[in-house]
């Protein structure tokens, strides 16, 4: 997908992008290198490549579309094995139609030590409920949701080790049209609606105990590293052939006297 989902205009869907934007800056704080790698469109194509302290950052999408910088399938990539220092998947194995194929083409292409960051909607909580009583779906576009714990063990059998994980976006699945002029996504004020904001603020505050409960949450972050291991040969053990007992006398032949 590398347009914009329309509920992603909403009210709902512009915090959403808000709040991942501040998760996904978090998360690449300390990753550097030569390439960063988003796998997927999720709203604007710039809102996260931006983020990356690589020295190329690069977006690529199965159509293409603006801000798209290389067409190609997700799980068929049209990149070099191994020269990618990190990859971000915003909502990508949930876009899919095979999840399994995604996580091995980031296997292979990622580098050794090479940093993965995953977006992934809860399937345990407000959302992930909405999407099991919605049809087709929920929120709009997805086809499956892909749980924090089963993500774990994919990613364990493709010897990536997590160094964190954490819940975040307790807002309602309520998708709230937006009516009026507001705060953009980059951060930058507009005018409400009379009463908007403080209707706001205090739906935030009863949600203070929910917040309280992870498992609730809308949305979940994994960032994951590749690990490498050393291969150290093993020599084969050969079959020792039995050592000849020396010393002994050859034996002569003699006349008798």
């Amino acid at each position: 997908m590398t347009q914009r989902p329309g509920w992603l205009d909403t009210v709902t869907g512009r915090d959403l992008l808000r709040e991942e934007i501040r998760q996904v800056r978090q998360a690449l704080e300390g990753v550097f290198g030569d390439q960063f790698l988003q796998i997927g469109g999720w709203g604007d194509p710039g809102l996260f490549k931006r983020l990356a302290r690589t020295r190329r950052s690069v977006v690529v999408t199965a159509v293409p579309g603006k801000g798209v910088d290389v067409v190609s399938a997700p799980d068929a990539l049209s990149v070099s094995g191994d020269c990618i220092d990190a990859i971000l998947l915003p909502h990508t194995l949930e876009l899919a139609d095979d999840p399994h194929a995604v996580l091995r083409e980031v296997d292979r292409v990622l580098r050794p030590d090479g940093s993965l960051v995953v977006l992934g909607f809860n399937p345990w909580g407000w959302w992930g409920l909405r999407h099991a009583l919605t049809r087709p779906g929920f929120p709009p576009g997805t086809q499956r949701l892909v749980s924090e714990g089963r993500l774990h063990d994919w990613l364990r059998l493709l010897d990536f080790k997590v160094n964190s994980a954490s819940f975040y976006f307790f807002v309602p699945p309520i998708l709230r049209r937006v009516r009026a002029k507001h705060r953009d996504i980059d951060g930058s004020h507009r005018s409400r609606t009379p009463g908007q904001g403080k209707i706001r603020e205090q739906l935030m505050g009863r949600l203070g105990v929910v917040r309280r409960v992870p498992v609730l949450a809308g949305c979940y972050i994994v960032v994951a590293r590749k690990e490498t291991f050393a291969v150290t040969p093993i020599r084969p053990v050969w079959r020792r052939r039995p050592a000849l007992v020396t010393g002994l006398v050859n034996p002569t032949t003699r006349n008798a006297a």
